[in-house]
């Protein structure tokens, strides 16, 4: 129940234009969320974006980092490639995000020792690049894969929203007990994403604060932020966007820091 924040934070650049869905019959819980991933997976197959990632910590200390993102579509699979262009001392670390029919390849390469290495196991737990995200996060296993509940609909300010809760089916691998999130009604754009723990104990919620249109008049996330509960929260920005046509061979682990 992950790739609804990889689509937010590196495919969900772009949304759509809408096709005329409300003369549909009422929408299950499985419907509202398919709909939601797939009017949020990238307009194009191809694109790159340069972002601004704010990161604040439960002690309001501060850090910045900006960043490259390459995105493609290979095969049907999502390949993300993640290069830091500032600050000075972590310029050139990448990482290699690669969908796979099992489980996703991740990979960083650490300039300062010239080395490629796979995040694997309880390593995709930890923090990426010290955000509110982990490595685990950002992997494209499916939120298609878990178990729906519709819940009554409700308003975000005057916004008028369908509410979903998924949980992971029976033997599921899942950081999460459960996940819900609220859907625009008119476009199927997410707003809101709250994940749970242990308990069903909120551990972060996830809000698109800015949307934004392209010159052709496409919608895209332009602003959002993982605020978790213990205090603390991860702001990514979309600075730059632009349909690409990019090298598969970008791609590759064997690539990565060149």
């Amino acid at each position: 129940m992950r790739n609804l924040l990889l689509y937010f934070v590196f495919l969900g650049f772009l949304v759509a234009p809408i096709r005329g869905w409300a003369t549909e019959p009422p929408l299950t819980g499985e419907e509202i969320v398919n709909k939601a991933v797939d009017r949020n997976a990238m307009g194009f197959q191809a694109g790159q974006a340069q972002l601004t990632l704010l990161v604040e910590d439960s002690k309001k200390e501060r850090r910045e980092r900006r960043l490259d993102v390459k995105s493609k579509k290979i095969g049907g699979l999502a390949n993300t490639l993640v290069t830091l262009l500032a600050p000075a001392e972590v310029q050139g670390q990448a990482f290699l995000f690669a969908e796979r029919a099992g489980e996703d390849d991740v990979w960083m390469y650490l300039p300062s020792f010239k080395v490629t290495r796979r995040i694997e196991g309880g390593q995709k737990n930890g923090a990426f690049l010290g955000s509110h995200f982990t490595y685990a996060d950002l992997e494209s296993r499916a939120l298609k894969d878990g178990e729906y509940k519709r819940l009554p609909d409700e308003k975000i300010g005057k916004t008028d929203v369908y509410v979903v809760e998924t949980t992971p089916k029976k033997g599921a691998k899942s950081d999460y007990s459960k996940v819900t999130v609220w859907v625009r009604k008119s476009d199927f754009i997410p707003m809101r994403v709250r994940f749970f723990g242990d308990a069903d104990k909120v551990i972060k919620t996830l809000f698109i604060e800015k949307l934004d249109k392209t010159t052709a008049g496409q919608t895209y996330a332009k602003q959002l932020t993982l605020r978790a509960e213990g205090g603390g929260f991860t702001t990514m920005t979309i600075d730059a966007l632009s349909e690409s046509e990019l090298d598969d061979g970008l791609f590759s682990k064997d690539q990565l820091g060149k």
